[in-house]
């Protein structure tokens, strides 16, 4: 089975429903220059309509079956995530966003499994959400920012989070958003380009030196874009701890030690740089992705992998045995 970790999937209506649950801030839905439809705030659109690739289900199947995709791992666009809502309204579209996941689910469970959508703004209510998603729904974890507010993994409000997600054995896809000095990055398309690998980096570089894995061993985390820069810096981290008396008093190991419990998806954009991915961490830590439907993302996943001089063994974990393992699919 070959299964897709990094795709992302926004039902049709909404649009409509966060205007309704984000009434309070002054949401509107109005209509473009273009005529299509958008959520506004004071003036300025923060959510627009996209392609059919997003939310056509059958659409999105005839793209599978072209690039040899036999399942996708569903989760949600990160402009939904609506962190900086209060965490009522946040919970209560989440709590839409995800039954609706779990719909697309029971309509093809053969091509779908999906990740939840949480209000990490409040520890205690993503807490339960995750559980009613996982328990209720059967969900396979959950999808969150890579920041909260520019909160990051090291706040201690967020260990009531990671306790249920430790519990309930939930796989964590990390996906960066409103990333760290995006304002210095608006030419170019860098906030994408530079910036979310970046986001991705300080998020874990954080969640390592904060000591979240000293306190919760068997979180499982898949990061987004191949970990950012993360997995070719490690080195640079490690020498930072050495010279650093203030990092040994939270963590016992040194940083890459840490580094390689991560698991990472497969979108590189470089045969060199996923080769080096493989080799320095393992085919076992690495999971197919395709980023669908983003243009940044990868539109043949199979064939970059076959690309690769990644021997057959190690591609039949990166396309299917890994993700079945981690997902609990086939069990």
């Amino acid at each position: 089975m070959v299964i897709d970790v990094h795709a992302h999937y926004v039902p049709l209506e909404s649009l409509q429903v966060a205007t309704e649950v984000g009434q309070r801030y002054g949401l509107k839905l109005e209509k473009n220059e273009h005529g299509r439809d958008m959520v506004t705030r004071a003036g300025k659109a923060i959510l627009n309509q996209l392609k059919a690739e997003f939310s056509d289900l059958n659409l999105r199947l005839s793209i599978m079956d072209h690039q040899g995709i036999d399942m996708q791992v569903l989760s949600p666009a990160s402009s939904y995530f609506f962190y900086w809502m209060e965490a009522d309204e946040s919970l209560e579209f989440a709590r839409w966003l995800n039954d609706r996941f779990a719909e697309a689910v029971a309509l093809h469970p053969r091509r779908f499994v999906a990740l939840a959508s949480l209000p990490m703004q409040d520890s205690q209510k993503a807490a339960a959400e995750l559980e009613r998603a996982m328990t209720r729904l059967e969900l396979r974890g959950v999808e969150i920012g890579s920041n909260i507010n520019g909160r990051y993994f090291d706040d201690p409000s967020l260990d009531p989070f990671w306790e249920a997600a430790q519990a309930l054995n939930a796989l964590i896809f990390v996906h960066p958003q409103q990333v760290v000095g995006a304002e210095r990055m608006k030419d170019y398309n860098l906030a994408n380009l530079i910036g979310n690998p970046t986001d991705t980096s300080l998020a874990m570089a954080k969640c390592i030196f904060g000591g979240v894995l000293e306190r919760f061993p068997r979180l499982k985390f898949v990061l987004a874009h191949a970990g950012g820069f993360l997995p070719y810096t490690w080195g640079r981290l490690d020498r930072g701890y050495c010279i650093q008396s203030s990092s040994t008093s939270i963590i016992a190991k040194t940083p890459g030690e840490y580094v390689k419990l991560f698991y990472f998806d497969t979108i590189t954009h470089s045969a060199m740089a996923l080769e080096y991915l493989v080799a320095n961490f393992g085919a076992d830590h690495v999971l197919l992705g395709s980023d669908y439907p983003y243009d940044m993302g990868d539109p043949e996943p199979v064939e970059t992998l076959r690309g690769t001089k990644i021997g057959a063994r190690e591609r039949e974990q990166i396309t299917g045995a890994n993700a079945c393992r981690l997902l609990g699919i086939g069990d």
